[in-house]
């Protein structure tokens, strides 16, 4: 289970420890590839980046933006990965729990779940008007704001 701790960070399923907002790269990458491989990437106007892959949920996890806390961690995502070619949204839970709240944002309906998401989060709800499942949330480190995609 993955956990939000909104203006923390987010806790790792199996003990793994807690990806907590201003910590390094080195550690982030640790605490991530103790649960599965991780890959470098590339996000424009930050300081790094890297993914992995865990039960079906990419975990996106970026440096600050260049200057002050640039070698931080900045912003954490969890995406659902979609096996349909088409891209669709997910129709069904996910493999694994993201929680806030005591509740499961990714194995309940988006419907059902709205009250529940951090205000400060960044939600992909989907394409579609209701039933789906919501296919991404990520956190923010509070010092920072979004860089574009």
């Amino acid at each position: 289970m993955f956990q939000l701790l909104p203006g923390t960070g987010v806790r790792l399923p199996h003990h793994a420890g807690t990806l907590r907002f201003g910590m390094s790269e080195h550690a982030a990458q640790w605490a991530v590839s103790s649960i599965c491989a991780i890959r470098p990437g590339s996000v424009c106007g930050t300081a790094w980046a890297f993914s992995g892959e865990y039960l079906g949920l990419t975990i996106d996890v970026w440096g600050a933006p260049e200057g002050l806390h640039a070698q931080r961690l900045g912003y954490v995502e969890l995406l659902r990965i979609s096996r349909d070619s088409s891209g669709a949204e997910p129709k069904t839970p996910a493999l694994v729990a993201v929680v806030h709240e005591g509740v499961d944002l990714f194995g309940r309906p988006r419907d059902e779940i709205a009250r529940h998401l951090p205000p400060e989060s960044r939600v992909n709800h989907g394409t579609g008007l209701s039933g789906g499942y919501i296919q991404s949330i990520g956190l923010r480190s509070p010092f920072w704001s979004i860089p574009q995609r």
